[in-house]
């Protein structure tokens, strides 16, 4: 499922296609979660399937799965539904 994860991103494959979700880590221990992951900068998967958007009911289940992927690494991750403006 996690293919790569960096300070402001996370690479996943998810049911055959790989996906780019933009996002923010945090240190730990300072009340905040550890990554914040940006639903909006999940519109489409990488190629060769780039030009296939993500549905909403596919969104729900990557992302859902993917709190559980971090969950069991011990990262405190959560989904941020509208701040990512793909500015950065």
């Amino acid at each position: 499922m996690i293919k790569a994860l960096g300070r402001g991103s996370v690479v996943v494959e998810f049911e055959g296609r790989t996906a780019v979700i933009r996002g923010e880590a945090y240190l730990r221990g300072h009340g905040s979660p550890d990554f914040v992951m940006y639903e909006s900068s999940l519109s489409s998967w990488e190629a060769p399937h780039h030009l296939e958007a993500i549905d909403p009911e596919t969104k729900k289940r990557l992302l859902g799965a993917l709190i559980k992927a971090f969950r069991e690494r011990g990262i405190a991750a959560v989904v941020e539904r509208s701040r990512w403006r793909g500015d950065g």
